[in-house]
């Protein structure tokens, strides 16, 4: 549980379950912590937000553009190597060990990957018209001119019918997770809060577990890592 005003962890439940989320936040509602939240940002999954809805019903319940973008490189993947069983074999050997040139951002590339990838897209139409998709929902996740729900919604609806047209099930099944957390997705374009933070926390517990070789105890490990991370950070003066 991560106080994004303060930059913290919160607290470190032991399991994830809806019971344990809604047993915490009723709590630390009623003992005045959390009594004054206004958004949560959550991953896609059910507990967390329907422990948050039913705690705080007036607060703002979003799915981040960081979680949204976490999800669409598996099902591009598997879009991708649907593609490729479709190739013969020989045209699918061009296509070996270029992945990555199809998963970064154009700017991460170097003129050599860039002159690369501009090769294959001639090459193989589909697998550009593949990543055309994917660098059209980041472009709408960057447009700074979005600044509502509704907008940001009908944008993300219009590029659902764009991908689906391209007939592929990895993008189709992307597609179907957007439409089921449409609304709560589109939430982000008003505040545009992440939930990156809380990944860069994750990453901060793993390192706490690898640097003692693992804990068995998970009462240690909630306290060391409440010590570690459970400190309000300075705000910036800016």
């Amino acid at each position: 549980m991560i106080d994004h005003t303060n930059r913290r962890v919160l607290e470190v439940l032991e399991s994830r379950e809806k019971a344990v989320v809604l047993k915490y936040l009723a709590e630390q509602k009623a003992a005045g912590v959390l009594a004054e939240v206004v958004e949560v940002t959550t991953d896609m999954w059910d507990g967390y937000v329907e422990a948050a809805r039913e705690v705080f019903p007036a607060a703002t319940i979003t799915i981040d553009r960081f979680h949204v973008m976490k999800n669409l490189p598996e099902q591009l993947t598997a879009s991708r190597r649907e593609i490729q069983r479709q190739l013969p074999k020989d045209e699918a050997a061009e296509l070996k060990g270029s992945r990555w040139l199809w998963q970064f951002n154009l700017e991460n590339l170097t003129a050599e990957q860039r002159t690369e990838l501009a090769r294959l897209r001639v090459l193989f139409p589909r697998l550009a018209q593949l990543a055309d998709q994917r660098e059209a929902l980041r472009q709408i996740f960057e447009d700074r001119s979005v600044t509502d729900a509704a907008t940001g919604k009908t944008r993300l609806q219009t590029w659902i019918s764009t991908a689906r047209e391209l007939g592929l099930s990895g993008l189709n099944k992307f597609c179907k997770t957007l439409e089921n957390w449409l609304d709560k997705i589109a939430n982000y374009f008003v505040s545009r809060s992440s939930n990156g933070p809380t990944e860069g926390f994750n990453n901060g517990l793993r390192t706490l577990l690898r640097r003692c070789f693992g804990m068995k105890n998970f009462q240690n490990f909630r306290l060391r890592a409440l010590d570690c991370f459970g400190i309000p950070k300075p705000q910036d003066s800016t």
